[in-house]
């Protein structure tokens, strides 16, 4: 299931949709963008109870600081910011909490939970705010309505988010800092070294892989046939979808990870049909829900989105997805012991069949 890892190992029972209504956002956040990502919609509402946990310990990290940051990659990874994302959120938590959810006995002026947020800004309740699920989602949220995050330094885009006396323009405050989000920046390292592990946790756990996946031909040439062709009957999107796919066989699967040279499933079918002009979210469990449902293997073409329960999902609610490939052979990120290969149909759903989905 690619991205689908949704809850760290401090998170019981099943969570709960956020529905917010708008919210005021905290400053520099651009309003319009936060209106086109719908923040009246739930914040929350694809972390779903039966998806991949990372669990483990995180040096230098007591349990539940663990369980916090893990929580936190998790909502990075389930709302589309990815490793990215994650390590900006961890290395403003860890900033900002040093990882432990505070509440109102930390007597920070009303600032409460893992981001030291306040009601009055936007951010919730103080309820959801000292909840790291919550927290996390709401954190994640606000940093994907900054247009340009993902190019701007990390510490810049934290600065946007949270606002904090680290404007660039030196004070008492900030200790006569001329750097905009100074006090993030010096803990972006070692929020990579928090990310690296819990990926690296995840991946130990086979979160979005397959169990059982056997290659459909010899293993040099990843499970594809010689003298494999795309269908003649594909549209030129999926052979653009397919072609793409094709040319990642052998990349290591990571989970989270969408390129260029590794993936998980979810990710790898998102930058597939990405080469054809067609969006997708970076979770298995939004893809079961695009484009268009296909009645079975009988009417099934190239490129077609195939999803499985996998190794963390459930017929209900998969965890694992491939692409159709034509020829009865479907290509995936399997898990980061095999990584991009094509397998038989018969193989890749020899754990049943969730759904098909067409795009093209």
């Amino acid at each position: 299931m690619g991205s689908g890892a949704k809850v760290g190992v401090g998170v019981t029972g099943a969570l709960l949709a956020l529905v917010l209504g708008l919210v005021t956002l905290a400053g520099g956040i651009n309003s319009s963008a936060a209106a086109q990502g719908d923040v009246a919609v739930s914040i929350l509402g694809q972390l779903q109870q039966n998806e991949c946990v990372a669990t483990g310990p995180v040096a230098t990290l007591t349990a539940a600081e663990a369980s916090n940051a893990e929580t936190i990659v998790a909502a990075a990874e389930a709302l589309g910011a990815g490793e990215q994302g994650a390590q900006i959120a961890l290395m403003t938590a860890d900033t900002e909490s040093s990882l432990d959810n505070l509440g109102p006995e930390s007597g920070n002026a009303g600032s409460l939970g893992l981001f030291q947020q306040q009601a009055v800004a936007g951010w919730g309740t103080a309820a959801e705010e000292q909840d790291a699920t919550d927290a996390a989602g709401l954190f994640i949220e606000h940093l994907l309505a900054v247009p340009d995050w993902q190019t701007i330094q990390p510490w810049v885009a934290a600065q946007d988010v949270q606002n904090s006396a680290y404007s660039g323009v030196p004070s008492a405050a900030n200790g006569n800092s001329s750097v905009i989000g100074g006090n993030y920046q010096a803990d972006w390292s070692l929020a990579g070294t928090f990310l690296a592990t819990i990926t690296g946790l995840s991946n130990a756990q086979n979160c979005g892989g397959e169990n059982g996946a056997e290659p459909a031909g010899p293993a040099s040439q990843y499970g594809l046939p010689t003298g494999y062709a795309i269908p003649s009957d594909a549209t030129p999107a999926e052979t653009l979808a397919i072609t793409y796919a094709i040319s990642k066989l052998g990349d290591a699967y990571v989970w989270g990870a969408a390129g260029p040279d590794s993936f998980d499933c979810s990710g790898l079918a998102m930058m597939a049909w990405a080469q054809a002009g067609v969006t997708l979210d970076h979770y298995t469990g939004d893809q079961i829900n695009e484009g268009t449902p296909v009645d079975g293997y009988a009417a099934i073409s190239p490129g077609d989105l195939v999803l499985i329960p996998g190794s963390d999902g459930t017929l209900a609610d998969p965890g694992h997805v491939g692409i159709s490939i034509g020829n009865g052979l479907v290509l995936s990120a399997v898990d980061p012991q095999q990584g991009v290969i094509v397998q038989t149909w018969a193989n890749f759903t020899a754990g049943g069949l969730s759904g098909i989905r067409s795009l093209g």
